[in-house]
């Protein structure tokens, strides 16, 4: 019956769509653009089937984003997102999920309002461009406001990037600190900055390097969806937490290679709450096997206290292959995930069929 569903969700609203327009990747309006507004969307239909729970077919993600100009050298970008039967707290329920104004000059690019923090690199890998069907857990969950209440991994504040698509770039950013979608609780300053190096030799082979650093004051924050498995005072926590990552992308003809490493520490500012750190990693890499298909694995493993072993401690390794259909607009990901835990490993593997449209 899953089977069933899957398949009308997968090519019914391919036949109800109008042939879709190629859109731009890059939600940052190009120099001299000066439509009033152009408004562009995907949607992801995915079919789980959990080892250890039933079958169910989700709306993973319906994405509407628009911009245009406002004056000048500013533009401005908003992005829209609903979800529906995902097993999420976030279902059934449509989101201003980022909204920012842009000031483009010669020195730089400033940005303020709602948006991602500058920490991490597969994280700004667009849904359209990465190689398997989720990112992993340690960018999920270790990522300054992963896995933290509705943010989707967002924040108010402002940022000032500087770089080329060759040579060195920075970015430094001052945020609220509660993450988006909520009230302001008195928690932040969140500072976070991110320094990157990029070498290309030629259009199809790159090196690029990062190093990101984060740091804020924490009020009542619920920090228990990344760092499960600690004491319950996670879920509503005051202190501080620092960040750091290490990312690395290498791109040649024959495959990508991407990795990168994550570390928490948790300051608590209370005696009872135990100051933890967190860590994690992954390796991934993906490798065109023909025209229309792509093969990608990726190994993982995250620790969300480093100073007790216990079933939280996990290890993933992911096969995915992928099938476009017009390259990234287009295309059919499956993806097997083998889950082990480092205490009471359980038997909750899970196979992943996703089908993403863009219009």
């Amino acid at each position: 019956m899953c089977l069933v569903t899957l398949l009308l969700s997968l090519f019914l609203p391919a036949a109800v769509l109008a042939a879709s327009r190629s859109p731009g990747l890059d939600p940052v309006a190009p120099a001299g653009y000066r439509a009033p507004l152009s408004w562009q969307g995907y949607f992801q239909v995915r079919y789980t089937d959990p080892e250890d729970k039933d079958c169910y077919v989700s709306l993973r993600r319906l994405k509407l984003y628009g911009q245009g100009p406002i004056s000048g050298s500013w533009s401005y970008y908003i992005q829209f997102l609903y979800k529906a039967n995902n097993l999420s707290a976030s279902d059934n329920r449509i989101f201003l999920q980022e909204i920012r104004a842009t000031l483009k000059t010669a020195a730089g690019k400033l940005m303020i309002g709602q948006f991602k923090p500058p920490f991490g690199m597969e994280r700004f890998t667009s849904d359209a461009e990465i190689a398997l069907a989720d990112r992993s857990q340690p960018t999920d969950r270790l990522i300054p406001n992963g896995n933290l209440h509705v943010s989707f991994a967002r924040d108010l504040g402002f940022q000032w990037e500087r770089g080329n698509e060759t040579g060195p770039s920075y970015g430094l950013g001052i945020f609220a600190g509660s993450g988006a979608n909520r009230a302001l609780g008195g928690s932040g300053p969140l500072v976070a900055g991110r320094l990157a190096y990029q070498w290309h030799n030629d259009d199809s082979t790159g090196l690029r390097t990062e190093v990101a650093l984060s740091w804020r004051r924490d009020k009542n924050l619920d920090f228990s969806g990344q760092v499960a498995g600690v004491p319950a005072e996670y879920s509503d926590f005051s202190g501080s937490d620092t960040r750091w990552n290490l990312a690395l992308a290498w791109d040649d003809g024959l495959g990508r290679l991407r990795a990168e490493c994550f570390a928490v520490q948790y300051h608590s500012d209370e005696n009872r709450v135990k100051s933890i750190a967190a860590r994690g990693f992954y390796v991934q890499l993906a490798r065109p096997v023909s025209r229309r298909w792509l093969a990608a694995v990726r190994y993982e493993s995250i620790d969300p206290d480093i100073g007790i072993t216990n079933s939280k401690d996990c290890q993933w390794l992911t096969l995915g292959g992928t099938y476009y259909i017009n390259a990234d607009l287009h295309k059919i990901q499956v993806n097997y995930v083998f889950k082990s835990e480092r205490v009471r490993e359980s038997e909750n593997d899970v196979l992943i069929l996703q089908y993403q449209r863009f219009f």
